[in-house]
């Protein structure tokens, strides 16, 4: 995530070099202007701070007495230390001073913060700075969400190990928790962790053993992202977690994984290496019935399993726009997608959508299984004549390419799902193939069904050499 651009430039604030016969004047109208500004409530001078960074909003204390202690209300700290290192300065001592910097501003703000983000160099982590800083956000500053990122200058570095004592990640107010580019020696930092919700850990060098300790200490968890790598493969990494919605795993050597989860809704792996024999074990209710089809015959491949869902309020899985935006975070194309959807619920379609126009690219493969309402039309009540329904022109302007689709649970009585499918045939969104799927069903739907596939057969193709076919 960038920082938020200075919208304060040069070129938009008043020059002071002027004839003399204006410089007075023009100095009167920046105090005006100042003042002006200032006399707004501190409620309103916070939205203006917000649009800047963090460097920048501190420094708006300089401008009057007004503007001093504004910047400490700020409810995000967003600090980069790349952005301030000098090239021709030497880098140990930057590193020394801009910490000292990052941590003066940090005992400076007053109340509580509910995001704070430090991308800081190796050095940090070895003199205790780092832990300073852990303590002060957690528990000083009660920040719910803490994003914390080594880096190292100009060429990649070994991962560093976190020396962290107990429970230091254990406080009630912080429930979400993003480490980068660390080397986890123990897991008694995370004990205790009850607290955590969301738990990122990207680029994290960690034997499995320590891994599933630190995911057995927080048991609230509902996101669970993992990118790591171990010094050796043996032993099985363990999931098991009922309160989990979302896990990504991304693991360039594991022997076994299981993931138990019984509200699981997105399953998505990248970068899993198993050798022959070895297994992921799913027990996951939500997902397992249209999962396994896919991982049986594309493990290999960069995938997601997608559930699509949201609760009695309406409201969005809490994995819903890391699928949107995974690709950011991975810098990988994932080949292969699956999801469970209910064509007759408005929310759970235009989350579809949503998710189709974010993988604007080309897909291997496009899975969709469609829930079961029991639409229960008799024989000849079917009305898939046209394509125009409430749904029929929601995914003509959904721009993505893909290899093969495969619908299952295809009913012909329902024209929610024929319209999808026919989107896709005329746009000519699929490369190679239209597959579509079908259990055991009564005579009347099977009749449907073979009526529908009819249609969509004879509908204007976009691709005149894409292949529909009927098991």
């Amino acid at each position: 995530m960038s920082l938020p651009q200075n919208p304060f430039t040069s070129s938009t604030i008043p020059s002071m070099k002027k004839s003399p016969s204006l410089e007075k004047e023009g100095n009167q109208m920046q105090i005006e202007n100042v003042d002006r500004i200032g006399k707004l409530p501190d409620d309103m001078l916070l939205k203006i701070l917000k649009s800047l960074s963090t460097e920048k909003a501190v420094q708006t204390s300089l401008l009057s007495k007004r503007w001093e202690g504004v910047w400490k209300q700020m409810p995000y700290l967003f600090f980069d230390m790349k952005n301030a290192l000098e090239v021709e300065l030497p880098l140990a001592e930057q590193s020394h001073f801009i910490a000292q910097l990052i941590t003066k501003v940090i005992n400076n703000h007053s109340g509580n913060l509910e995001h704070c983000k430090i991308l800081h160099m190796t050095p940090q982590t070895q003199d205790g700075t780092l832990e300073t800083w852990i303590r002060s956000l957690i528990h000083v500053k009660h920040t719910k969400y803490l994003e914390l990122k080594r880096f190292r200058v100009n060429r990649p570095g070994r991962a560093r190990v976190l020396h962290l004592p107990p429970n230091i990640f254990s406080h009630p107010m912080l429930t979400s928790l993003l480490l980068s580019r660390y080397q986890f020696e123990s897991a008694h930092a995370f004990n205790n962790c009850n607290n955590l919700i969301i738990l990122k850990l990207f680029k994290i060098k960690v034997e499995v053993d320590v891994l599933n300790t630190v995911i057995e200490s927080c048991p609230s968890l509902k996101m669970l992202v993992l990118e790591i790598f171990q010094n050796s493969r043996t032993g099985c990494l363990k999931i098991h977690n009922n309160h989990l919605k979302f896990v990504h795993l991304t693991c360039t050597e594991i022997d076994n994984v299981e993931v138990s989860a019984a509200l699981l809704d997105i399953l998505s792996i990248h970068n899993v290496k198993l050798s022959r024999g070895i297994n992921i074990v799913l027990d996951a209710p939500r997902l397992l019935q249209f999962s396994q089809r896919l991982w049986k015959v594309h493990q290999s491949l960069p995938h997601i399993v997608y559930n699509i869902s949201c609760d009695t309020q309406g409201n969005e899985n809490i994995g819903h726009e890391f699928v949107m935006n995974i690709e950011n975070y991975f810098m990988v194309v994932f080949a292969t997608l699956a999801v469970n959807v209910d064509m007759m619920n408005p929310k759970e379609v235009y989350m579809l959508k949503q998710v189709l126009d974010a993988w604007a690219r080309d897909l291997q493969i496009l899975q969709i299984f469609f829930k079961d309402n029991d639409i229960d039309k008799k024989e000849g009540e079917s009305s898939i004549d046209g394509i125009q329904n409430k749904w029929g022109n929601c995914f003509l302007d959904v721009d993505f390419r893909v290899r093969s689709v495969y619908l299952y649970n295809f009913n012909g009585l329902d024209e929610d799902q024929f319209a999808l499918a026919a989107s896709f045939v005329i746009q000519g969104k699929m490369m190679e193939s239209l597959t579509i799927e079908t259990s055991s069903l009564p005579a009347y739907k099977t009749l449907a069904i073979d009526t529908a596939v009819a249609k969509l057969m004879k509908l204007p193709k976009g691709n005149k050499n894409l292949n529909i076919k009927f098991i």
